[in-house]
């Protein structure tokens, strides 16, 4: 049946994994934005968007902080940039 689609909307960490094993890259930078959480804006959450490719075909899943993200950023040494 091909390859999955990704998917358009926030992932999980292990999402981007699967996507990972099933043979999509990582194009650097992972860019890395704040998420507001509430309306006053005093709660706010990083989210990072890893561009992926794998062939022709490119794709976009964005994850919401957690220290396994943090781990695999930092274990890989991917490139960051604060949007």
């Amino acid at each position: 049946m091909g390859q999955p689609e990704l998917r358009p909307a926030y992932s999980s960490y292990a999402y981007l994994l699967a996507m990972l094993a099933q043979g999509w890259r990582i194009e650097p930078p992972v860019y890395v934005r704040h998420r507001w959480l509430s309306r006053s804006r005093l709660e706010k959450q990083d989210t990072y968007h890893f561009i992926l490719k794998h062939g022709e075909r490119s794709g976009l899943v964005s994850v919401f902080d957690c220290p396994e993200v943090k781990a695999f950023l930092e274990t890989r040494e991917l490139a960051i940039d604060r949007l």
